[in-house]
């Protein structure tokens, strides 16, 4: 975005309301599109933010089959138990 533009309509749509003491159809719609443009850019600025490959970010998932411990058995037998997984069993 243009800050000298939105500088300029800015300015002339506040000349406007200061000469006819209300916001006329055309000042209305020059703020509404100054505002569609910004949601529009800062949009486009978020997307633009994102990586294109987001593989190096994945964690590799590997099954390692180690053997579980004893505390570990426990857990596991607990959760399945309950059937939540809640706080409580941690």
């Amino acid at each position: 975005m243009n800050i000298k533009k939105i500088n300029k309509k800015l300015s002339k749509i506040r000349d406007n309301v200061l000469d006819t003491d209300h916001i006329s159809e055309e000042d209305k719609a020059d703020l509404l599109s100054l505002v569609q443009e910004a949601i529009m850019q800062s949009k486009a600025d978020e997307q633009n933010k994102l990586p294109k490959d987001i593989s190096p970010y994945l964690p590799i998932a590997d099954n390692d089959n180690k053997v579980l411990t004893t505390e570990q058995k426990f857990r596991l037998r607990l959760i399945e138990k309950t059937g939540t997984g809640s706080s409580y069993v941690h």
